[in-house]
């Protein structure tokens, strides 16, 4: 469930579950308006170039030009790591751009750190996006 999974048919299986999808409606809702007062757009589930078949992440935040600033990633657990290696192809695409994994079954933030190409996570630090003015995860979570 994620960046590069293939949901095109009807009852493509399996879909994200309703906690994945509520995470995304909530954080959407959450930061439009800090966003929007920038210039910025939250889209959730849109492919990061104007290529309809190009990788779609869970919420992207696109300049105005639709440049992709910020890619976050919402997943199981079970999931974490292997959507952490797919963000990879995205990083070596846009390498000026943030990028954030969520795992909403522990309720834990991943950030991509470009100067050591580490994971840290929000049980170490407040991870916070150069867009928004509250940690991450505050958007992210309940």
């Amino acid at each position: 469930m994620g960046l590069l999974d293939n949901y095109t048919s009807i009852g493509m299986s399996p879909r994200p579950k309703w906690q994945h999808q509520l995470t995304i409606t909530r954080a959407g809702r959450w930061m439009y308006d800090e966003l929007e007062e920038q210039g910025l757009q939250i889209v959730s589930e849109a492919t990061v170039t104007d290529d309809w078949d190009d990788l779609a992440p869970d919420l992207v935040i696109f300049d105005q030009q639709f440049y992709p600033l910020t890619i976050i990633e919402i997943t199981t657990h079970r999931e974490l790591r292997r959507i952490i290696k797919k963000c990879y192809e995205l990083i070596n695409r846009f390498p000026q751009s943030e990028y954030f994994v969520y795992d909403y079954e522990d309720g834990v933030l991943y950030m991509f750190d470009s100067e050591t190409g580490a994971w840290p996570s929000s049980k170490e630090y407040d991870l916070f996006s150069k867009y928004l003015e509250r940690p991450l995860i505050k958007y992210l979570g309940k």
